[in-house]
């Protein structure tokens, strides 16, 4: 099984280093929308709200791991492997577990690297303190990684032509970072808006991050929203791996 998720996971990170366009998605849009819109677009002018918004917006770009997710899987298609990927039957679990590594560390590495600036360069606060505050930033933000990849998996199990998982990506991207408070903070949404953001990864990433930030710092809080992102994680990981089928016939375009 570690063999099937190495040679697999080696395959996509290849597949990575030729490609430059996940890092435009990933950090130039983020950090441009930043720029342009400015703490303003969520009605926030206290102490640290550059930051904030940063972060924000990292977290909103995150599920670029959606789409990157598809595009793993559909490359089987794209490159005419998967007859014989299907013949060979590796356990489902391993074959996800290795298509999806790679997009979950770069997605890890992207929101880390948004953090540090918010924290470093734009005044944010960790109200717990460096260490601890870094240590509940990585409660959250590992989970947080985790659910983007998942969604893509289980999306992909459900869909059989790119061109239309692609569509959902977009469309999640936008939707769950704008109900989940990335954009404007839950607090300023219309009622409706705040009840369906607790559906989402970002609404819980979002509340342990301004509890860690602009908050009190309290560990109840970042517990809790990081166990509900386990949670959504491993629920759709797991339907992911049940209903992923290697004989499937699926488009890639």
């Amino acid at each position: 099984m570690r063999a099937v998720i190495l040679t697999l996971a080696a395959v996509e990170c290849r597949a990575y280093a030729r490609a430059h366009y996940p890092f435009v998605w990933y950090f130039v849009l983020p950090a441009a929308a930043s720029l342009i819109l400015g703490p303003r677009l969520g009605g926030l002018e206290s102490f640290g709200a550059t930051g904030r918004v940063t972060l924000g917006f990292a977290v909103m770009f995150s599920y670029m791991s959606v789409n990157y997710t598809g595009r793993a899987l559909y490359r089987e298609y794209v490159s005419g492997t998967w007859r014989r990927t299907a013949i060979a039957a590796p356990p489902r679990a391993a074959y996800l577990i290795g298509k999806c590594v790679p997009v979950f560390a770069i997605t890890l590495i992207q929101l880390a690297a948004f953090a540090a600036v918010a924290f470093l360069l734009l005044e944010l606060p960790l109200r717990a303190g460096a260490l601890a505050g870094s240590a509940q930033l990585a409660l959250v933000l590992v989970p947080m990684a985790g659910t983007g990849v998942a969604i893509g998996a289980a999306l992909f199990t459900i869909t059989r032509q790119a061109e239309v998982f692609l569509s959902f990506t977009y469309l999640l991207l936008f939707v769950l970072a704008a109900l989940g408070g990335a954009i404007v903070p839950s607090a300023e949404l219309p009622m409706w808006s705040r009840l369906a953001g607790y559906a989402t990864p970002h609404y819980w990433a979002m509340r342990a991050l301004d509890e860690a930030t602009r908050g009190d710092g309290g560990w109840a809080v970042v517990l809790e929203s990081a166990s509900v992102l386990a949670l959504f994680t491993a629920v759709l990981m797991g339907a992911a791996v049940g209903r992923l089928d290697l004989r499937r016939v699926c488009h890639a375009a």
